[in-house]
């Protein structure tokens, strides 16, 4: 008798084992393809951010004058390019803050990053097209609208990806809250920039800036965005 229930035992705890190793190998896989989407997605900003520079004009002239001449000429081009790094960077920065932190992921999350990854790669060619020509509403409007888009895109993926509770149980209180509402008034500052275009023509650059600026600060002084 005393045979029979050890081998019941035995026969028991091999299974509850096979069961615990069989949701850590789960459990690691999930993670490693939610890594590797990570490093594709940071090969991608990379990337976009390389292609920004191969756009970039270069100057010509015999003389130092002709030269400066020329870099004058470009200027905006040199501008809108600096614009476009921070815009850039400050998107991958989002990402990486947020996603470092993911655990798993299915095909609906993966689909919006992918989408997410649309905007960041378009984004040289929005450059081109805001330096290319005269400067018109159309031409600003298409770049602001496609970063309050991908702003908003992945204020939706965080949404999704916290109601699933698949971020790291070791993720910092509030971080997700506090990267929506970023992003919700990154998005807020392209879109309120749009109707100061036709008053205010390229200074309408400032309103992506400043309107971050100050309503992340009144958040921060009323406590309703935390500066951890």
């Amino acid at each position: 008798m005393a045979a029979g229930d050890t081998a019941a035992g035995t026969a028991a705890d091999t299974a509850v084992g096979t069961a615990g190793d069989t949701g850590g190998t789960s459990a690691a896989i999930a993670a490693a393809a939610a890594e590797r989407m990570t490093f594709f997605s940071d090969a991608v900003v990379a990337i976009a951010i390389t292609l920004l520079a191969i756009e970039l004009p270069v100057p010509d002239g015999a003389t130092s004058t002709e030269l400066w001449h020329s870099l004058t000429e470009h200027s905006f081009e040199y501008l809108a390019f600096l614009i476009s790094f921070v815009v850039i960077a400050t998107h991958w920065r989002g990402h990486h803050r947020v996603f470092r932190w993911v655990r798993t992921l299915d095909s609906p999350v993966i689909q919006l990053n992918f989408g997410w990854l649309l905007l960041i790669v378009i984004n040289p060619f929005l450059t081109r097209v805001l330096t290319e020509g005269e400067m018109n509403f159309l031409r600003f409007a298409l770049y602001a609208v496609a970063q309050a888009l991908q702003a908003c895109l992945f204020a939706v993926m965080i949404e999704v990806i916290r109601r699933r509770e698949w971020f790291d149980p070791a993720m910092p209180p509030g971080l997700a809250h506090r990267s929506s509402i970023r992003l919700l008034i990154g998005s807020s500052g392209f879109l309120l920039s749009l109707p100061f275009f036709p008053l205010i023509g390229q200074w309408a650059f400032a309103v992506w800036a400043g309107v971050p600026i100050v309503m992340g600060a009144v958040l921060r002084r009323t406590g309703l965005l935390a500066t951890a």
